[in-house]
């Protein structure tokens, strides 16, 4: 599993990169994310949740959520059931083409209604399409993509300095991904509230409250349910034991890696590991 900054890989025929995703709640792993790329994700079907810096809501079907360069993000189904999603990361370079200063340029759909809802249009022939077994889908996609940039573009630019009645994030993310990243690079072993705090330069007590407020979770069971997914999947993929997962995933014992299996999901390893083999 990987907290880090993501790198995003783009088909060569189409100027995006397009994900047709199924979800559920019981495998799904909730990874905070981020990347230079602008992203939206469409719900197709079911409803989802997301975080979206620091700020949680939930995404209706036939509804989108629109995530800018660099917000810090997570998107999953809603607690005890699956979703049918469409992501789509734009291609800065692309976009760079037709509009020079993209690297000073964010995206805003919430005061748009009538864009927001040709945006949904667009969003729809695309799903579509992704679904279709046409030889000649990446031709209508190529067509369907450029519409989106097109709608974006005219109708949803906003530069980052350009006034100050435009609203940027309030939080500043820098601190929660410096700790996500030594997090993801240090779970297998033991990590103080004063290490992680150090290494963000904020005092233990701060630190917490700062990343509670981002994450919505505290610092411990953040890293505890980070261990648990990694965990769990090392059980499913490498077969391990519940003695060997938990302690090369950075549980200090048995108990504690049984504990927060049953808090999380209601069910020892084992048997969560039976559930998920079953489906």
């Amino acid at each position: 599993m990987d907290y880090k900054y993501d790198v995003i890989n783009y088909n060569k025929n189409i100027p995006a990169t397009i994900m047709h995703l199924n979800l559920n709640s019981d495998t799904q792993k909730a990874e905070l994310q981020w990347h230079r790329e602008t992203e939206i994700v469409y719900v197709i079907n079911g409803r989802c949740e997301c975080s979206h810096n620091g700020e949680v809501k939930i995404i209706e079907e036939n509804d989108f959520i629109l995530f800018n360069s660099e917000d810090v993000h997570l998107v999953r189904p809603v607690n005890g059931t699956s979703c049918e999603l469409l992501c789509i990361q734009l291609s800065f370079e692309y976009m760079r083409m037709f509009c020079k200063p993209i690297d000073s340029v964010f995206f805003d759909v919430t005061e748009k209604p009538d864009v927001k809802a040709r945006i949904i249009d667009e969003l729809k022939k695309i799903a579509d399409v992704v679904s279709s077994d046409d030889d000649y889908s990446d031709l209508l996609q190529v067509a369907n993509v450029n519409n989106l940039y097109y709608i974006l573009l005219k109708n949803c630019v906003y530069f980052r300095r350009a006034s100050a009645s435009v609203v940027l994030p309030k939080r500043d993310f820098s601190y929660a991904k410096t700790a996500i990243a030594y997090i993801n690079e240090n779970f297998k072993h033991e990590i103080p509230l004063d290490e992680i705090s150090a290494v963000v330069n904020l005092s233990p007590s701060y630190f917490s409250k700062y990343f509670k407020s981002v994450t919505h979770v505290s610092f411990s069971e953040y890293l505890a349910n980070l261990r648990l997914e990694n965990a769990i999947e090392d059980m499913l993929t490498k077969n391990s034991t519940v003695s060997d997962a938990t302690f090369e995933n950075g549980f200090a014992n048995v108990k504690s890696f049984i504990t927060q299996c049953k808090k999380v999901y209601n069910c020892t390893p084992a048997q969560y590991k039976k559930k998920l083999l079953k489906k």
